[in-house]
């Protein structure tokens, strides 16, 4: 009996050797099969009439997912541009690399080229262009609107307060945020410099729970980047969801508001992110018995939610 136990043990071990060696070489011969080469990036880049803007195309052949594109001169990068054909402006006269990153079945493929424009962009500053609007002809200096609802948190998109609004009496109780200034310098860098004027607001998640103005030598060694710095920007025309544009902000502590928000989260574990890109809701001009300035509005979406921050020109 323990014989015939092990005879039959022995045979089965052996079958299921035999199928795992059959199913790997099948998966395997599957692989190869629905495998193809990798692509081979190709696109132009053509300078148009203006001497400015650059029309970009994928010719890239066989079947690929959309590519996508970056341009480090102006500070935008693949998480940026994506499509088949992109429209490039380029503020200032210079030579630019320009990457293109494409992806087939078989692999990933990248590839870049130099485009040299001839013109400045004479209408780069024009207020009623985002850029204009953030940054004017020189720079300009923002703040957080000192009125209730300068920044808020709902589930129904941008500018809804349904579940948090700061009030009137925020802009005194959180002068520490209030007081930030958020610089952009209309230049080839693009240059942003923000200014915490030497304080922070302790909210719980910066570890104080007491809800109070604090200076920043209260930062943790975690917290450090999120206080005064020099960084950099970019505009992207036409993105966001209505379609004014998007205001990114890079450099690991960049940021607009509060510093917990970032793209598609509350990060309240110090500083992670290395750019945030805000949506933006609005931009107008007005005059009123405070004076004349300009409000603009900009929105993150958190999957869940959107927060919204209400900046006035100063």
């Amino acid at each position: 009996m323990k014989k015939n136990i092990r005879h039959t043990f022995w045979a089965g071990l052996a079958m299921l050797s035999i199928f795992s060696v059959v199913l790997i070489f099948s998966c395997a011969k599957e692989a190869t099969q629905s495998l193809g080469s990798a692509p081979k990036a190709s696109f132009t880049a053509t300078l148009n009439s203006d001497g400015h803007s650059v029309t970009l195309v994928n010719t890239t052949a066989g079947s690929t997912i959309k590519p996508y594109w970056a341009a480090p001169g102006i500070n935008l990068g693949y998480s940026d541009l994506k499509g088949d054909t992109i429209h490039l402006n380029f503020t200032f006269p210079n030579t630019y690399v320009v990457k293109m990153l494409v992806a087939g079945k078989g692999g990933l493929d990248s590839l870049s080229q130099n485009v040299t424009t001839t013109q400045a962009d004479p209408t780069a500053c024009d207020p009623s262009k985002a850029l204009g609007f953030i940054a004017s002809c020189t720079q300009k200096t923002w703040k957080l609107n000192p009125d209730a609802g300068a920044y808020k948190v709902g589930p129904n998109g941008p500018d809804d307060g349904s579940w948090w609004a700061s009030n009137a009496g925020d802009v005194t109780a959180r002068s520490c945020e209030f007081n930030d200034t958020y610089t952009f310098s209309f230049n080839a860098a693009g240059d942003f410099v923000y200014d915490n004027k030497g304080d922070f607001y302790g909210d719980g998640y910066m570890g104080d729970n007491t809800g109070s103005c604090q200076p920043t030598s209260n930062y943790t060694a975690g917290q450090n980047l999120w206080g005064s710095g020099n960084f950099k920007f970019a505009v992207i025309p036409g993105a966001g969801v209505n379609g004014i544009g998007q205001l990114k902000v890079i450099g690991k502590g960049a940021h607009i508001g509060l510093q917990k928000v970032v793209n598609n989260k509350e990060d309240t574990s110090g500083v992670n992110a290395s750019s945030i890109t805000y949506d933006i809701i609005y931009m107008k001009h007005v005059n009123d018995s405070t004076g004349s300035y300009d409000l603009m509005a900009i929105g993150i979406n958190l999957g869940y939610g959107w927060w919204t921050f209400t900046l006035r020109s100063f």
